[in-house]
Parts: C-alpha cells; sequence; structure tokens
C-alpha cells in the first residue's frame, strides 16, 4: 500500500509538473515533447538494471518502437495545446473514458462479459465529464482543443494496445527508451533546445525544473512495475487514486480550485472512476 501511495504522489508531481511547463514557462509543442523526452531517457538508462529488458529479433520490434514513438509525440505535443485550456486534474477526468474504451474492447476482443454495474458507473462519469464541460465554458474552448484531445486520448489507447500486444516481443521500458531517444533526435531542429530557456519567462529555472521532474516519472515506473509484480489490483487502483490527488491539491488553488457544477462534476467523475474500477474486483 505504501508503495502504491508512493507512485501515485510521483505521477502527480510529474502531472502538475505539465501544467507549469505549459502555463508559466510557456512551452509550445515541439518544446515540450524534446523537454520530456531527452529529459527522461536519462533516467531510463538508469533504471534498466531493474527493469525488464526482454529483446527478441522479431522484425515487429522496431515497429512498436516507431508506434510508441508516434503515441508520445502525440501525447506530449497535444498536451501542451489542451493544458493552455484546463486543468491538470480536468485532463486526467477526460482519461477516465480510457478505462470505457478499453473495458469494450475487452469485450469484443477478450470476450469479457458484459456487466451492468460497470456500465452505470459509465454512465456516472460520462454525467460528470458533462458538467465539468458545461462549467468550464466560459474558460476552455472545447472547439479549439476538441481534435487535440481525441488525438491525446487516441494516443495514450494506442500505447496500452502497442504495450499488449509487444509482450514477449520487446520490454515495455525498452521500447519506451528508444521511441523517446528517437523522439528527442527528431524533435530537437523544432524545438531548438538552445534556445529553450532564453525564449521562456521562467528561463533556465523552467528547464531545470521540469527536467528534475523526470526523476519522479522514472522512479514512478520503477515503482508502478513493482506494484504490479505485487498486485494487479493495488496497480488498477493508480490512475482513480492520481485523479483523486491531483483533486485535493487543486482545493488548495485559488487558480485551480474547481466551484460549483466543476465541483460537482470532478466528484461525480472520481466517483464513477472509482466505481468503475471497484466494480471490476467483485
Amino acid at each position: 500500500m505504501l508503495l502504491m501511495l508512493a507512485v501515485v504522489g510521483l505521477y502527480t508531481i510529474c502531472s502538475l509538473n505539465d501544467k507549469y511547463a505549459v502555463s508559466k514557462a510557456k512551452y509550445n509543442g515541439a518544446q515540450l515533447t524534446f523537454l520530456m523526452a531527452a529529459g527522461t531517457v536519462p533516467f531510463l538508462l538508469m533504471t534498466l538494471p531493474f527493469s525488464d529488458t526482454t529483446l527478441t529479433m522479431n522484425w515487429l520490434a522496431p515497429v512498436f518502437v516507431l508506434l510508441i514513438a508516434l503515441s508520445k509525440y502525440l501525447e506530449f505535443d497535444m498536451s501542451a495545446k489542451i493544458l493552455e485550456q484546463m486543468s491538470a486534474f480536468e485532463l486526467k477526468a477526460w482519461l477516465g473514458i480510457l478505462l470505457f474504451v478499453s473495458y469494450f474492447t475487452d469485450i469484443l476482443l477478450a470476450g469479457e462479459a458484459l456487466s451492468i454495474f460497470k456500465l452505470l458507473f459509465i454512465v456516472l462519469t460520462t454525467i460528470g465529464l458533462v458538467l465539468i464541460a458545461v462549467s468550464g465554458r466560459g474558460q476552455v474552448n472545447y472547439r479549439k482543443i476538441l481534435i487535440p484531445l481525441v488525438l491525446y486520448l487516441g494516443a495514450r489507447f494506442l500505447y496500452g494496445i502497442v504495450v499488449k500486444f509487444a509482450e514477449g516481443i520487446i520490454s515495455s521500458t525498452l521500447m519506451l527508451l528508444f521511441a523517446l531517444i528517437i523522439l528527442a533526435f527528431v524533435m530537437a531542429p523544432a524545438a531548438k533546445p538552445l534556445t529553450i530557456a532564453k525564449n521562456s519567462p521562467e528561463g533556465k529555472k523552467g528547464v531545470i525544473i521540469v527536467i528534475l521532474c523526470k526523476i519522479p516519472n522514472a522512479l514512478g515506473l520503477l515503482g508502478e512495475n513493482a506494484v504490479t509484480a505485487e498486485s494487479l489490483t493495488n496497480a488498477a487502483f493508480i490512475s482513480p487514486m492520481m485523479l483523486i490527488s491531483i483533486f485535493i491539491v487543486g482545493l488548495f488553488s485559488k487558480s485551480t480550485r474547481p466551484t460549483g457544477l466543476n465541483l460537482i462534476g470532478s466528484i461525480v467523475c472520481i466517483i464513477g472512476i472509482l466505481g468503475f474500477q471497484l466494480a471490476g474486483m467483485l
């Protein structure tokens, strides 16, 4: 339990740091993607002795790496656009949709039985998301971020699908490492690394903060692997607990504190996503 809570804390720091990188440091998609990729690589290299490093001579291995690179590019680049409009909590709430997409995918592909309880929690979460969207209509331009949001969610879903199909061919750690190395090289010309700090309101401090936050990200990856090996149930709770932790942190800031319909929608989303997880364990 303590390890799971530690992972939730580490990932929460990373999520809040993403918002900082966009709203205060003012990094664009190319800059954020480069910093995320290049900043994570050294720490992933340090975790290799403690990670699964399965790698076979299967021709699909490089295909999976390129798909992960595409997934991460879309995730980083689209998140920069989305976080200009909404909070880290709202973005995590929208990620709850992926739980449900994955659920219906399992029903179609793996023959999982349809659960009435899970369907009810899906409806409940949808209601919460609608309330959040309605409450943020004046602050969040959903027309502007609709396509980035769809691409972001699609990228996160693609990542999970690739990891699933790559089992036994190449480990998720190696896939991510190779993908981020490719991404860092590809994005360097557009990001102009030497001018990132100069053109940011946060200067060198912003670059240092963003890169240092890759340490908790790498530690979180290690911790998540350990939690998964120990208990699939605890691993399943990491995402909804992140949502709760970001919500609690947001309560202490005037700029992110939910009120009115946003507060109601946030609570409904948390209940829906947490209930969906619990329903799957019954």
